[in-house]
C-alpha cells in the first residue's frame, strides 16, 4: 500500500495556486472539428403537457430542457483536444499539479494500491458522465472512444463492464485499455459533448455496424421496458401501457433480460422505440430507421430531454408524453399516449 502522492500534491498546490482545470495546465490545444450552428425541430407533444411537468433531473434546470422542447437556433460546440504531459491516474481520479479531475462519484483515497504504470502516450476515452450511465457509455464514452483512438491509445479507467456493454464493444468494435494507477508522460483529453457533424459521423458508423451484423425488417413500433432498474422513475402503469402499444403492433421487451444481439435483432428497423426517459432507451436509438421516432415517457417531476440532443444530431423525430405524478411514482394517460402516437402518422401494420 502505498500513499497517494498526487492527491497529496494536488491538494497542498491548489491553496497557493487555486485549483486549475485540466484546459489551464495543457501543453498545447487544437480544434478536431469546429463548432457549428444548427437549427433544431421542435419536439412533438400534445397541447397542455408541458403544464404539467412540475420538475427536472438534478444535473440539468428545466428551463433549458423546456428549450429544448422548443428548438430554434442552437450552436454545437467545437471537438477540441488538450494535450497534458506529467499526468497521474489513481482509482478513477486524474492529478496534474493543482489539477483534480473525477471520473468516478467514488471517494478518494490517501493511498493507491499499486505502483502507477508509466505510459508514454495515450488519450482518455471516458467522462464522469459515461462512467456513472449506460445511455452516456454509448453515447459519450464510446464515440469518444472512436475519436480518442485516431489521437493515441485509448484509455479508460478499470471498471466492470456489464454483459451489454462487452457486447457493444464487440458489436461497435471500439476497444480501449482500462487502467487504474497509471502516470501518462502524455495525455489528451477531449471535449466532446457538441453534437456536431464529427458526432454525427460516429453515430452513424456505429449504427452501420449494426445494420451490417444483422438483418432488417421494417416494424412498427418497439416499446423498451424499463422496470425498476437504474435511477428510479417509476412507470406504474407500464405493463397496461405494454399491453396498449402490443394490440397495436409493437414488440414488447425487457432489455434486462436479454443479450445485447438478441434486443438489436428485435429493435433493428423499428420505426418508433417507446419507453420511460432513461438509458435503457439507447438501445434503441442505433436501431431506428431513418427518420424513426424515439417516444418518450416522462416522469413530471423529472422531465428531461437529452435524447433529443441525439435525434436532432441524427436527424430523427423526438416525442414525449407527460404523466401524472402518483404515490411511488408516475402513471401515463392511454389516451394522450394514442393521441400522440396519431400525431407522428405512424402506419402500424
Amino acid at each position: 500500500m502505498m500513499l497517494n502522492v498526487p492527491l497529496l500534491t494536488q491538494r497542498g498546490l491548489r491553496l497557493f495556486t487555486g485549483r486549475k482545470t485540466f484546459k489551464e495546465l495543457c501543453d498545447r490545444q487544437w480544434t478536431v472539428h469546429p463548432n457549428e450552428k444548427a437549427v433544431a425541430p421542435p419536439a412533438i407533444y400534445l397541447d397542455g403537457a408541458l403544464e404539467r411537468v412540475t420538475g427536472a433531473q438534478p444535473e440539468t434546470t428545466l428551463a433549458y430542457e423546456i428549450q429544448q422542447v422548443f428548438g430554434g437556433p442552437k450552436e454545437h460546440i467545437a471537438t477540441t483536444a488538450y494535450l497534458l504531459r506529467d499526468v497521474h491516474l489513481v482509482n478513477g481520479y486524474l492529478y496534474k499539479a493543482s489539477m483534480k479531475l473525477p471520473l468516478t462519484i467514488a471517494k478518494e483515497s490517501l493511498f493507491q494500491s499499486a505502483k502507477p504504470e508509466r505510459v508514454s502516450q495515450a488519450a482518455l476515452a471516458c467522462t464522469l458522465t459515461s462512467n456513472r450511465y449506460f445511455g452516456h457509455w454509448i453515447t459519450d464514452g464510446l464515440t469518444m472512444n472512436l475519436a480518442a483512438a485516431q489521437l493515441a491509445p485509448a484509455v479508460t479507467t478499470a471498471h466492470s463492464e456489464t454483459a451489454h456493454q462487452i457486447d457493444y464493444r464487440r458489436l461497435f468494435n471500439v476497444h480501449a485499455t482500462m487502467m487504474t494507477t497509471a502516470y501518462f508522460n502524455q495525455l489528451i483529453i477531449l471535449e466532446d459533448f457538441g453534437q456536431n457533424a464529427y458526432k454525427r459521423d460516429r453515430y452513424n458508423r456505429m449504427r452501420s455496424h449494426l445494420r451490417q451484423a444483422f438483418p432488417t425488417a421494417t416494424k412498427p413500433g418497439v416499446m423498451l421496458l424499463r422496470g425498476t432498474s437504474g435511477v428510479q422513475r417509476v412507470l406504474l402503469n407500464e405493463l397496461d401501457v405494454a399491453n396498449f402499444l402490443h394490440k397495436q403492433g409493437f414488440t414488447i421487451l425487457d432489455p434486462q433480460a436479454l443479450s445485447v444481439s438478441e434486443i438489436v435483432q428485435q429493435t433493428l428497423g423499428a420505426k418508433v422505440v417507446v419507453g420511460v426517459e432513461g438509458s435503457q432507451l439507447i438501445h434503441g436509438l442505433f436501431t431506428l430507421v431513418d427518420r424513426g421516432t424515439i417516444l418518450t415517457l416522462q416522469p413530471p417531476y423529472r422531465f428531461n430531454s437529452v435524447f433529443k440532443d441525439y435525434t436532432d444530431c441524427l436527424e430523427l423525430n423526438y416525442a414525449f408524453v407527460v404523466g401524472r405524478e402518483v404515490e411511488g411514482g408516475f402513471e401515463i394517460d392511454l389516451n394522450d399516449l394514442e393521441k400522440t402516437l396519431d400525431k407522428l402518422s405512424l402506419t402500424l401494420a
